[in-house]
């Protein structure tokens, strides 16, 4: 064998080598693509047991309480007298026995696309297998026997239905004719406004504060992916405070003495309570006041997560009233509606409720722009061509220079490969031969990365808003993509909707619908528009990425797939017409 084979062989090797790293990194992409992507959620659910605000400044549990029996939520709702809601976004019900809200149905989401499926039920009463409600009350000094209304108490009402348009009123008189008055109303959307007011008919003084408290009751089911947080959520004195139920098991737990500087605060204004990745439940103090803060968790045979906060001590005179007001948020993240509420309502950074993770300044104008399309074009699908299109536009500078250069690429692919041929042994005077080539030409080989490195954080933007938004939850687009949040639907395993069966999760994998395909097919067509690499082994990985990227967007939202696809085609039309002008001033 001569030393020309020798080295011919080798450099096979290494080729082949080079080849099957570039296959089994492909590989492991689409597998920690596969395992680390979330699956689609069923929304988090949670349970309880019975307390109260206990010392001044805290929301800590009492010591002693009992496990309640798990009854279904029909038969929870049945056993006491409820003030029923009922309005275009929300149903439920007020619990008169303790004066709380914990019965909210929203009226406009489903847990899936299936025509009977239940809507999303966001509270849930105690002595339900997941309670999560919302408490407001007043607490008495230390040392003080005042007769004040708790959780067994029965409130008398003016009214049985609560809407937008008809608020109601609740009220309770203890022994020593002091008069307790709860105040609800609510708006078209998911904001209550309530207000507790006392009026002192005794022949003394008393020393009250009020309390506000969500508790949810065992760990509520969580997605438990990096890009989105699920939890504890408020912004407090101008800061984000975001912190998942194990930080609340281990920094704030109502056995420890000493606990974390978050789980007590000092504060004004702000709002504060629980968040899942579409819905949440929020206290909003009155913007003017002081308020201590506290997040909690408890263990009296289930986990509890409580937040809440209590306001100042308030002496109240023989003969006089007061009034304590404060509002709750309880529905779907809309960004519309977050925003009009930062607004009219003044809630400071509200739309900071929804995760825009570390890059908001790319996530939020993403947002912002597909919702403001789809003002105009009526469907996600149309908005997100449009915005696709947008992006084109603005990047149309740096893509035209990128493919005018990779056009130039291909023109010189004969010459390239004739310095191949002159030079097969001495790879420096080919690549000298080579960058003159480039420079005399005006050609650059690595201009074709640039509109990739570019559209990279626009991708993942695009990823993170429609991962994070409810503005697509369920949203369809045209024939058989029914939510754009989801994958496609119709995957190569069952015959794209021709075989009625359900694939197994093992198998999700190589389930890949029509529009991965179709993006697939875009993207292959794009690189056979462009110059191929000069490195052999540079070649073969870039001929599987089309392949690689198939699978590896076939667990992608839909919405995403076809961003991509739009994508390529504006690419593909672009080069197109730029190696047609090129080559005809050849010509």
């Amino acid at each position: 064998m001569t030393l020309f084979q020798q080295r011919w062989k080798k450099n096979k090797m290494n080729e082949q080598k080079n080849l099957f790293l570039a296959i089994a990194i492909s590989i492991g992409i689409i597998v920690v693509f596969q395992f680390f992507l979330p699956a689609p959620i069923t929304e988090p659910i949670q349970n309880k047991e019975n307390e109260i605000l206990a010392p001044a400044t805290s929301i800590d549990d009492p010591k002693t309480n009992v496990l309640e029996i798990v009854k279904p939520k029909e038969d929870v709702l049945t056993a006491n007298k409820r003030v029923i809601i009922e309005t275009s976004s929300v149903t439920g019900s007020i619990n008169l026995k303790g004066a709380i809200l914990d019965d909210l149905t929203l009226s406009n989401y489903k847990v899936s696309l299936n025509e009977n499926s239940k809507n999303i039920d966001l509270l849930s009463p105690d002595g339900t297998e997941n309670p999560y409600y919302i408490e407001f009350g007043w607490k008495a000094l230390d040392g003080q026997n005042a007769q004040l209304p708790n959780l067994e108490t029965i409130w008398k009402t003016d009214s049985t239905i609560l809407t937008q348009e008809n608020s109601i009123r609740l009220s309770w008189t203890n022994d020593n004719n002091i008069t307790f008055i709860k105040n609800f109303s609510v708006d078209e959307n998911y904001m209550f406004s309530i207000s507790q007011e006392v009026i002192n008919n005794s022949s003394s003084n008393i020393e009250i504060y009020p309390y506000r408290l969500i508790k949810r009751i065992n760990t509520p089911k969580t997605i438990n992916f990096f890009i989105l947080h699920e939890g504890l959520i408020s912004l407090v004195n101008d800061e984000l405070l975001e912190k998942n139920y194990d930080d609340l098991l281990d920094d704030c737990s109502s056995s420890i003495t000493i606990k974390d500087d978050f789980c007590d605060e000092k504060g004004q204004g702000g709002w504060l309570g629980f968040t899942d990745k579409y819905w949440m439940s929020v206290l909003i103090p009155d913007p003017n006041e002081p308020i201590n803060i506290n997040y909690r968790h408890g263990n009296n045979g289930r986990d509890s997560y409580r937040t809440g906060y209590v306001g100042q001590i308030f002496n109240i005179a023989s003969g006089e009233s007061l009034s304590y007001n404060g509002k709750v948020f309880a529905g779907a993240k809309k960004l519309d509606i977050l925003s009009d509420y930062a607004d009219t309502l003044s809630v400071p950074r509200f739309t900071d409720a929804i995760d825009w993770g570390w890059f908001a300044f790319l996530t939020k104008p993403v947002s912002y722009a597909i919702n403001w399309f789809y003002g105009y074009a009526g469907n996600f699908g149309l908005a997100i061509i449009a915005f696709t299109i947008l992006m084109r536009l603005i990047l149309f500078p740096l893509a035209h220079a990128s493919f005018k250069s990779m056009a130039k690429m291909k023109k010189l692919q004969p010459e390239m490969q004739r310095l191949k041929e002159t030079y097969p042994n001495d790879r420096q005077k080919m690549q000298q031969e080579l960058m003159a080539l480039y420079k005399r030409e005006g050609a650059n080989p690595v201009a074709g990365c640039l509109p990739i490195l570019v559209q990279i954080p626009i991708f993942f933007s695009l990823y993170k808003v429609l991962f994070v938004t409810i503005e697509m939850y369920h949203a369809p687009f045209y024939g058989w993509i029914h939510d754009l949040s989801a994958p496609d639907p119709l995957g190569i395993l069952i015959l794209f909707g021709l075989l009625p069966w359900d694939v197994p999760a093992l198998l999700s994998i190589i389930n890949i619908g029509i529009l991965p395909i179709m993006m697939g097919l875009t993207m292959w067509l794009q690189q056979k528009l462009n110059p191929a690499p000069a490195d052999p082994t540079q070649a073969k990985i870039f001929a599987l990425l089309p392949f690689v990227f198939t699978f590896v967007l076939a667990g992608f939202a839909a919405g995403l797939v076809l961003y991509w696809t739009v994508n390529n085609i504006l690419s593909i039309a672009q080069q197109w017409l730029i190696q047609r002008k090129i080559l005809a001033k050849n010509e």
